[in-house]
């Protein structure tokens, strides 16, 4: 035997197209071959304004959807609010040392209030930390309260502690931290934190303003100048990159709900997978399929599901008169009957706790006691059957038909389970049940006919009569098994179950029309795919609950986001362990991502403007303008071609390529760009002094140094406001954290090195003017506080601040990583969903054809028609091995059957193989029944609307069933000769119009009816071992169309048929084999 998989074909994993960017396409191609792509692909003329646009106003949801983005975007940056406390704290440690440092009574009055603050924001801290109060108030009243504290202790720093010293250039440093850290971290849309920014920019501008000194007035509004151009800059850096992370969170609000959703779909496929093989499965042996389905069998053999069932009462009952009844139907009336009776049938058998095991045209039969054990077992299945009668007797009454019930049960042992990889239906097999299948067709119509092996576990709880069987059935004379009716006992008497608990059959009116469904058969009818669907009322309180917990959920996929990517990166580095997806991660690009260094140019001029305005204009201020300019605009110039490559000369855009696919490269390109800015800081800062400030510190002879050269405040007397030059560092360092794909260590190192550099400059080379300037402050307003020297003050806050951007780039570029990380797990969500959808459609096809399945798909209506179709021209095969009834032995050296039923699965497991051709891609199989194998061919979807060119294309799929009979023979004799068995094949062919259907729909089963259908079974039962019998008609059709050869039989008198002319099919001429149409090889 082959070897091939367990079940089904083979899963083709289905995944979503890659997204991650790689280098350009466009590397390596020769010039005219790039500009003649990008002319072919409409790159000459980028939307470069479009793009701008979108980055500053990215692109709106719908109206639902951009307000679930707006409180998925508030609950995302919730996390930060504690992160800003605390650089609100570590603020309130600065100060306090400052002020613990120069204690007075006046500074004891702003340590009181600092601290006072410093208790204010732990408890802040513990409210958003911790989560003490609710999700409302810490969403959209905790933000305003945070900012309002952390302002208000800014404002507070700058009034009690400078006092009566008070000038403009006072708390800047945290001023502009705090606005850039604000559009960063709160949780709130970019225009409240403008005006929030706004708001705080206008106080500070108006305390410093009101509060300095008389004599610095006339200096005053220079400063608020160009306090405002660091604010501005700084507002301008904090929302580029909140529009940033506004499109990076744009993006997981997608993936989010696309999680959120694929989660929702894997649950459902996996629940609708279940329900379906469970609507034709057992649950025990639809447990073990869904395991096994789709894994590659390495055994010799297929895997057997098949198990021994001990103490099992089996029932067999067939519908007298069904083809008289259905003859008087039409096609959609006779599915929807049958549909309503054996749906009427499987709530009964539910009711009576029966395992419907098939339906074979108009023949229903059960089991009690598979797969749980029960000691009633006998007693459930004559319920069963009195019901069953009852039940037939009311559609008798309402159709106004001859219908009735024949029902036969025994008593013993079965092998359950399923045979082969298609069609799969669960069976059982064993003499007992061969022996119930006779009791049924030896039974009496109305009745039910029972074993005494049967009565043996009734414990008298029926009454009975003598059945006779033996008179109708040889099998049961020959086993010597003596036979009862159960009586059926009226209204007044005792019953097993009472009429009320009865699933009435409504009635059938010849007037109906084909769309109107009764009432029980709407309750039954269920969509496949939503078996067990619940009611409207039901669905829409899960949606509203859905919908209400949608924050929740939010939150716990998020938190379960943030652990696994724990799980997969480094604590310190937070790098993946996986070098793939880091490769990947560092290879992401975004079209605005290149805008980043072009805010370099931004802090360029805003600090050549600051120097301009508080500082001497010196040659060498004007030369690193120039030079720091000239090479952030080259370097932007670069950046931005990769995203507009229509714009920029091919040699720029292939550079453009090979820095931002290069991680190293981009890292190097973008730290030298602010290596340019901080050297061009600090070379200007170096040239910096006073009027022969070397020759004076902070001495009492400074003051009569400044008061008798009259230097003052001036910026133009000297470098007065040199905490100018340090205030562009940190406008430098905030530009660093608002460049992106840069590591947060590599940006620490950078920020230690500049911050290193300015704290020696202004505690070392440049401390001198630090003291000139704190002298001429004393001097110029006249005061004799005692304060911290500048120096030390400008030092903490660049030290401070320094820490704090710190932590913010770590911050952000784990943002990044962990958003990066989500849309890999959507992605592998989204592929494992396609792989279950793969396995679902799969299981689907393996209980009904592709188009019958695709009728019911995704259908949620509870009133939907009934998949029946009438089909014209239908082939029909029966296949049996009827020596396989003497093979087959329930011995202990065959494991009570188990090995010969293994036997028979390889065999119709090969069977199934065969249709994996195309050869064979029109024959559908239709079921097993015991040893006995069952196709059709010209099952098409829409046969009305084919139309054939010659008689012979018509009937190609006639010829392509009997080559598959020749296939099956020939299979069956190559696992004679592996096996050393002497299997054979009897086998009938017929072909005319049929009736297809689904009927049972909390258990689908697809069968054919019609007279074909019998007349291809009565060939297969009354046809020889080893040969394949056909009618008259069929044999001319074969014949004369495809030069086939038969062999004739003779007259056979056939069941319900009289006597027909039949032959046997010995083989094809060599002509007809040439001159078949349309084979497919």
């Amino acid at each position: 035997m082959r070897d091939h998989a367990i079940m089904g074909n083979s899963t083709q994993k289905a995944g979503a197209t890659e997204t991650y960017p790689f280098p350009s396409p466009e590397a390596g191609l020769p010039d005219d071959a790039i500009k003649s792509k990008r002319k072919s692909s409409g790159k000459d003329n980028p939307d470069f304004l479009g793009t701008i646009i979108e980055f500053l106003y990215p692109r709106k949801f719908s109206r639902a959807d951009e307000a679930a983005y707006k409180a998925y975007f508030t609950r995302q940056r919730r996390g930060a609010l504690p992160t800003m406390v605390a650089f609100g704290c570590l603020f309130i440690v600065a100060v306090l040392c400052l002020n613990a440092l120069s204690l007075t009574e006046e500074h004891l009055k702003s340590l009181t209030i600092m601290a006072i603050f410093g208790i204010a924001n732990l408890v802040l801290f513990c409210l958003t930390s911790f989560k003490l109060v609710n999700d409302w108030t810490l969403d959209y009243v905790m933000p305003y309260i945070v900012w309002f504290i952390l302002a208000l202790q800014l404002f507070c720093d700058l009034y009690f502690y400078y006092s009566a010293s008070l000038t403009a250039a006072d708390g800047v440093a945290w001023q502009m931290f705090f606005i850039f850290a604000s559009f960063t971290m709160l949780p709130l849309q970019v225009v409240h934190i403008f005006l929030l920014s706004t708001l705080a920019i206008v106080t500070h501008s108006v305390i410093v303003g009101v509060a300095s000194g008389d004599t610095n007035k006339q200096y005053t509004m220079v400063q608020i100048g160009a306090n405002l151009l660091l604010y501005g800059t700084a507002m301008l850096l904090g929302s580029f990159v909140y529009k940033f992370l506004d499109r990076k969170h744009r993006r997981a609000f997608l993936e989010t709900k696309a999680s959120r959703e694929t989660k929702r779909l894997m649950q459902e496929q996996t629940q609708q997978q279940q329900d379906l093989l469970e609507s034709v499965l057992p649950k025990h042996v639809a447990d073990e399929v869904m395991v096994d389905f789709g894994r590659e069998n390495t055994g010799q053999f297929s895997k057997i599901y098949i198990k021994r069932h001990e103490n099992v009462s089996i029932l067999f009952a067939d519908i007298v008169g069904f083809t008289a009844m259905s003859s008087k139907l039409t096609a959609p009336e006779l599915v929807k009957t049958l549909n309503a009776l054996f749906a009427n049938f499987d709530k009964l058998s539910e009711k009576h706790n029966q395992l419907r095991i098939k339906i074979l045209g108009d023949c229903y039969y059960c089991i009690c006691g598979v797969p749980d054990e029960r000691p009633d077992h006998a007693v459930c299945s004559v319920s069963m059957g009195l019901d069953m009668v009852v039940a037939i007797k009311k559609v008798r009454e309402e159709t106004k038909s001859g219908v009735d019930m024949r029902v036969g049960i025994h008593t013993g042992a079965v092998l359950g389970g399923i045979m082969g990889k298609r069609m799969w239906q669960f069976d059982v097999w064993s003499k007992d049940v061969k022996m119930a299948n006779n009791m049924e067709s030896g039974g009496i119509p109305g009745r039910v006919h029972i074993s005494e092996v049967t009565l043996s576990f009734i414990n008298d709880e029926c009454e009975v009569e003598p059945g006779e069987g033996s008179k109708r059935s040889e099998y049961i004379k020959s086993s010597g098994l003596n036979t009862y009716l159960v009586k059926i006992p009226n209204k007044n008497g005792t019953r097993i179950v009472d009429d009320d608990e009865l699933v009435e059959k409504p009635p059938i009116s010849e007037d109906m029309s084909e769309n109107d469904v009764p009432l029980e058969e709407a309750d039954s009818n269920i969509d496949l795919v939503e078996i067990n669907q619940k009611d409207p009322d039901e669905e829409q309180e899960a949606e509203e609950e859905q919908s209400g917990n949608q924050e929740e959920t939010d939150l716990k996929i998020g938190n379960e986001i943030d652990g696994e990517w724990r799980k997969h990166s480094s604590i310190l580095t937070m790098r993946f362990h996986d070098s793939d997806m880091e490769s990947k991660f560092q290879q992401e690009r975004d079209r605005q991502g290149a805008l980043s260094l072009t805010c370099s140019i931004l802090v360029v001029l805003a600090g050549f403007f600051v120097q301009f305005i508080m500082l001497p204009w010196t040659p060498v201020a004007f030369v690193t303008f120039i030079v720091s300019l000239v090479v952030i605009i080259i370097f932007s110039y670069v950046s931005m071609a990769t995203v507009f490559p229509g714009l920029f000369p091919v040699t720029v855009v292939r550079l453009s390529d090979r820095v931002n696919t290069n991680p190293w490269l981009r890292m190097s390109w973008l730290l030298t760009a602010i290596f340019v800015l901080a050297a061009s800081d600090i070379v200007d800062m170096s040239q910096c002094s006073t009027y022969n400030s070397t020759e004076v510190g902070a001495s009492p002879e400074c003051f009569r140094y400044l008061a008798a050269n009259e230097t003052g405040l001036n910026p133009r007397n000297g470098c007065v406001y040199i905490r100018y030059m340090d205030y562009n560092a940190i406008l430098v360092l905030i530009n660093l954290t608002a460049l992106v794909k840069i590591t947060h260590i590599s940006k620490l190192l950078v920020s230690i090195v500049i911050v290193v550099l300015h704290c020696l400059m202004t505690l070392l080379l440049k401390a001198d003017v630090f003291d000139v300037y704190d002298c001429t402050i004393r001097l110029e307003l006249q005061s004799d506080l005692q304060y911290v020297d500048s120096k030390w003050t400008v030092t903490l806050q660049l030290i401070v601040v320094g820490l704090a951007l710190a932590y913010l780039n770590r911050d952000l570029e784990k943002t990044s990583r962990v958003l990066h990380f989500s849309k890999h797990l959507a992605k592998s969500q989204y592929e494992e969903v396609e792989t279950m959808k793969t396995r679902n459609e799969q299981l689907v096809l393996n209980i009904m054809p592709a188009h019958v399945a695709s009728h019911f798909m995704g259908s949620k209506k509870r009133d939907e028609e009934l998949y029946s179709q009438n089909y014209k021209e239908v082939g029909v095969m029966f296949a049996s091995i009827p020596n396989f009834a003497d093979f087959y032995s329930e011995d202990a050296i065959n494991n009570q059957g188990t090995e010969c039923l293994r036997v028979l699965n390889e065999i119709f497991s090969d069977f199934d193989e065969l249709l994996d051709s195309k050869k064979f891609q029109n024959i559908h199989k239709i079921k097993t029944i015991s040893s006995t194998y069952m196709a059709a061919s010209g099952l098409f979807p829409e046969p009305e609307k084919i139309n054939y060119e010659t008689e012979k294309a018509r009937w190609q799929h006639l010829a392509d069933l009997t080559e598959f009979a020749f296939a099956l023979k020939e299979t069956l004799d190559s696992i004679n000769q592996q096996s050393f068995n002497n299997f054979l094949l009897r086998i009938g062919i017929n072909f005319g119009p049929v009736l297809a259907g689904v009927i049972g729909a909390r258990k689908p089963h697809y069968d054919i009816w019609a007279n074909a259908v019998n007349v291809a079974s009565r060939m297969e039962s009354t046809g020889k071992a080893g040969s394949i019998q056909v009618v008259e008609e069929t044999m001319v059709l074969l014949r004369d169309l495809y030069g086939y050869k038969f062999e004739q039989r003779g007259l056979i008198k056939v069941k319900g048929k009289g006597e027909l002319m039949t032959y046997f099919l010995v083989g094809k001429s060599d002509a007809g084999a040439t001159e078949l149409p349309n084979m497919i090889e």
